[in-house]
């Protein structure tokens, strides 16, 4: 170990040789309990794991060979690595030219810091995400010793509980679009609660109109590729729609622009959606978002209509059931029919018959008043 004595106090540097017989030079910093650490650590990896000091590669670099080996492991859709090439044009500018051996903790912390007053906490959140993955996979490929990512926390994502429409609100604005495209798109996404991208990537080969049935391939995740029931309504509406479109093939889009059969306008929707509203007489909730939250509608009125939890999760595409329970949290679901179930198998009476049940004969109505007193009382 050895001691520099610069312009900003003691630097410490280590030496040794890697399992290649190279020697090694690094900076540590100034504190000597740390360089000594440093030190004995890589010679252990030395001995024990053929430690090889990583090759000097930018982040640039590094990126696309997570890119390219990831997405072909993974086997990425098209929108996915969209999304991904959408973070390098966040991440490139910042890092693209650094070595990856010279990236600290302190740079990604400011990187977020940086970002947060140009960007949502979720859009920050994602770039660290797959900050952590790069390095990571760096690390897997002995190009880096540390994940410089770990232990710089997310930003706090402010949570957005969506606007449920109620049935009526729904019955009359689906009589109140000028085009039929635009009221097939509502209805689609009220009774099935596919996500927008679902939605834009239906071909007419993935709707069966005989069976009725919906099956969404191009989904974000592998729970997302599902099949859902087509109910009645919509199925006519659908079956109306394709025998009006110019695009009408089983390779062609379900929804699309009128003009050219290319992906429908997310923009478009949006304003048929507030004449819509504007046309029933309806105020649009503030901040209504219009793919995700009639989407918020269908799965919270499936929960209120009873649906199993489990198909209300498999019919969402969502990848487990922690996602499912912020909705059945939204609908203010409690299960009251499981919970007469239990009550019946466990105890063999009926509800009408639950409230006399005692370990020593049945509950006085006196009884029930003092505890429903003190139930006010101790809420009080």
């Amino acid at each position: 170990m050895i001691a520099y004595k610069g312009k900003r106090g003691v630097v410490y540097r280590i030496k040794f040789t890697d399992a290649d017989g190279r020697q090694i030079m690094e900076t540590i910093g100034g504190d000597r309990r740390e360089a000594e650490a440093t030190l004995h650590e890589r010679l252990r990896r030395v001995e024990r794991e053929a430690y090889r000091k990583p090759r000097a590669v930018t982040f640039a670099d590094a990126f696309a060979g997570w890119f390219d080996e990831t997405s072909a492991r993974k086997q990425w859709r098209d929108s996915t690595r969209r999304q991904y090439r959408i973070v390098e044009a966040r991440l490139i500018p910042r890092f693209g030219e650094v070595k990856l051996t010279a990236l600290r903790r302190a740079d990604v912390s400011a990187y977020v810091n940086e970002r947060l007053t140009e960007h949502a906490p979720a859009t920050v959140s994602r770039d660290l995400t797959v900050l952590h993955s790069i390095f990571e996979w760096a690390i897997a490929n002995e190009l880096f010793d540390q994940n410089p990512a770990g232990g710089v926390p997310h930003p706090r994502t402010p949570s957005r509980r969506g606007h449920a429409l109620r049935p009526v609100d729904v019955q009359v604005l689906a009589r109140s679009f000028a085009d039929s495209q635009d009221r097939a798109v509502f209805l689609t996404l009220v009774l099935t609660g596919i996500r927008r991208n679902e939605l834009r990537g239906l071909r007419w080969r993935n709707v069966d109109l005989i069976e009725n049935v919906l099956k969404v391939e191009d989904s974000k995740t592998e729970m997302g590729v599902r099949a859902i029931a087509i109910p009645p309504t919509l199925a006519e509406e659908l079956w109306q729609h394709r025998r009006g479109s110019n695009f009408s093939a089983h390779d062609e889009r379900v929804f699309c622009h009128p003009k050219t059969g290319g992906p429908l306008d997310p923009a478009d929707f949006r304003d048929a959606l507030d004449w819509a509203f504007k046309t029933a007489g309806l105020d649009k909730p503030e901040g209504f978002r219009p793919f995700h939250d009639l989407r918020v509608t269908a799965i919270t009125n499936d929960a209120l209509a009873g649906a199993n939890p489990i198909a209300i999760m498999t019919k969402a595409g969502h990848t487990n059931m922690a996602t499912t329970k912020i909705y059945l949290k939204l609908a203010g679901v409690v299960f009251r029919d499981e919970a007469e179930q239990l009550e019946r198998r466990l105890l063999g009476l009926s509800t009408q018959l639950s409230t006399h049940l005692a370990p020593h004969g049945p509950i006085s109505s006196e009884a029930v008043r003092l505890e429903k007193a003190e139930s006010t009382q101790a809420e009080g």
